[in-house]
C-alpha cells in the first residue's frame, strides 16, 4: 500500500482549502473592525466571499486625519472623507454597534452638516456606542435624533452644546457618558442623568455652564465634573470615586457667584472609596461646611486629594472636618495653593488635638508645591507625629525651601518608626 502517496494527497487537499475566505462571519468582522476603515474595504480584493463583507461591520470608525495627503488643511481631501463616509453608509446593510467620528472641521458638524443625517441613520439601526471626537470648541449642536438612539450604551461627545428635547424618554440602557469641552444650559445634565436609570460612570470635562447643575443618582459609580459652572448639588449616594475640579475665569463665571454644596454631597455617599476636590472646587465647598457637620463616617474612603490654602481657616476646617469622617483613609495627596487672600490661621494645626487619631491608617502622604509657610509647618508636623503607620511622606518643594528649612522639616518627630520622608 502506497502510504506515502496517500499522505500526500492529504497535505495537497489541505493546501488547497481556502481558510480566508471560509472563516466564520463573526470572525471576518472581528478582523475588519481592528483594521483601518480603507484597510477594511481593501478586504474587498481577497477573494469573492470577501467582496462585500466590509458593507455588513458592526463597529465603524471614521478618522479624518486617515485622509490627509498633507500637512495642511486641504479643501479636497476634506471632501474625499466625506465622499468616502457618505458612499460607506449608502452601501453598508448590517446593524451598526458602535459609531466613531474623528474629525476636525467644522463643516460636518454644522447645523444641517452631513453628521445630522448620519445620526439619524444611527439612530434607527440600533447603535449602541457613539464616540464624536473634535478639535471644534464648543461649535455644534448635537442632533436631536441622537436622543432617540433607544440602545445606546457608551456616549462620548465632544465640542457640543446640547438641549434636550421636549419629549426625550431617556436612554434606558446608557451606562456611560462622557463629554468633553461643552456647554449646557439649564439643568440638561441633571435631566439627563435622571433619565439614564442605569447610567454608571459620568465624565463632564472642561465644562462650561451658567445654569445650576443639579445631579441625583442612585446607579452612578464614577463621576467626574471638570470645568467652570455657577452651582453644583450633588446627590450620588453609591458613587465610590469622585473628581470634581472647578476652574475659574472672570470672563465666565465670577468666584464670588460659584458654589459647590459638599456638606449635601458628603451626606449623601454610602461606598466613596477616593474623593478629588481640585482647582477652586474645594475653595468654594469650604463655606458651606461647618467644623462638626458633617454627618457620616465615611468608612470605605481611603484616599483624598485636594487644592487647598491651607493657610485660609475656612479650607483649613474643611479639610480638617474631612479627615475626621474618614478613619480608614490611607492616602493623602495636597495640592498647595497661596490664594492671596486668605484669612489667618493662627495655630490651627497646632492646636489639633494629637491624640484624636485623625491620621491613625494613613500609610502615604503627598504635600506638591510645599513652600514651608507656618500653616504647612503646622500640618505636616501634625501628618507626621499622628499618623502611626506612616511609611512615605513625600513633599514636593520646587526649590522653595533654604537650607536650614530643609533641616528643620527633617528633623520633624515620627510617630512611626519606618515614615520615610522624601524631598523632591
Amino acid at each position: 500500500m502506497d502510504r506515502g502517496g496517500s499522505q500526500k494527497k492529504r497535505n495537497k487537499s489541505v493546501a488547497n482549502v481556502d481558510i480566508i475566505s471560509n472563516l466564520p462571519d463573526v470572525i471576518k468582522d472581528k478582523i475588519l473592525c481592528c483594521l483601518p476603515i480603507k484597510e477594511a474595504v481593501g478586504t474587498c480584493l481577497l477573494s469573492r466571499k470577501w467582496r462585500y463583507t466590509w458593507a455588513s461591520m458592526t463597529e465603524l470608525i471614521f478618522r479624518e486625519d486617515d485622509f490627509d495627503l498633507s500637512n495642511g488643511i486641504d479643501e479636497g481631501e476634506s471632501n474625499r472623507f466625506v465622499y468616502f463616509i457618505v458612499t460607506f453608509l449608502s452601501l453598508h446593510n448590517g446593524p451598526i454597534l458602535k459609531f466613531e467620528l474623528n474629525a476636525r472641521r467644522v463643516h460636518l458638524l454644522s447645523p444641517g452638516g452631513h453628521i445630522h443625517r448620519w445620526m439619524l441613520m444611527l439612530s434607527r439601526n440600533g447603535v449602541k456606542e457613539i464616540q464624536i471626537r473634535t478639535r471644534i470648541w464648543r461649535n455644534y449642536k448635537i442632533p436631536s435624533s441622537f436622543f432617540s438612539c433607544e440602545e445606546l450604551e457608551y456616549a462620548y461627545l465632544q465640542g457640543c452644546i446640547f438641549q434636550l428635547p421636549p419629549l426625550f424618554t431617556g436612554f434606558k440602557r446608557i451606562h456611560t457618558l462622557h463629554f468633553i469641552d461643552f456647554c449646557a444650559t439649564e439643568n440638561n445634565i441633571g435631566e439627563l442623568v435622571a433619565s439614564c436609570p442605569n447610567l454608571e460612570k459620568l465624565i463632564l470635562s472642561r465644562l462650561l455652564s451658567f445654569a445650576d447643575i443639579s445631579i441625583h443618582s442612585t446607579k452612578l459609580k464614577i463621576l467626574r465634573v471638570d470645568g467652570m459652572f455657577k452651582h453644583l448639588s450633588l446627590v450620588t449616594p453609591h458613587v465610590s470615586s469622585a473628581m470634581v475640579s472647578l476652574q475659574v475665569n472672570t470672563g465666565y463665571v465670577p468666584r464670588a457667584g460659584c458654589n459647590f454644596n459638599l456638606s449635601q454631597f458628603i451626606g449623601s455617599l454610602l461606598d466613596i472609596e477616593n474623593i478629588s476636590l481640585l482647582g477652586h472646587a474645594f475653595e468654594c465647598a469650604a463655606h458651606g461646611i461647618l467644623p462638626g457637620k458633617l454627618p457620616r463616617l465615611l468608612n470605605r474612603l481611603t484616599e483624598i486629594t485636594l487644592a487647598i490654602d491651607l493657610g485660609n481657616l475656612k479650607e483649613a476646617n474643611a479639610a480638617h472636618c474631612l479627615f475626621q469622617v474618614a478613619p480608614n483613609l490611607r492616602r493623602i495627596e495636597l495640592e498647595l495653593i497661596s490664594r492671596g487672600y486668605s484669612a489667618p490661621t493662627s495655630n490651627f494645626w497646632d492646636s489639633i488635638d494629637h491624640q484624636a487619631g485623625l491620621f491613625n491608617n494613613l500609610d502615604t502622604a503627598v504635600l506638591n508645591n510645599f513652600a514651608g509657610s507656618c500653616a504647612e509647618s503646622g500640618f505636616l508636623k501634625l501628618l507626621l507625629e499622628d499618623a502611626p503607620v506612616l511609611r512615605v511622606a513625600r513633599i514636593e518643594d520646587r526649590n522653595k525651601l533654604d537650607k536650614e528649612s530643609l533641616k528643620r522639616l527633617l528633623k520633624m518627630r515620627r510617630a512611626s518608626k519606618d515614615a520615610e520622608v522624601i524631598l523632591l
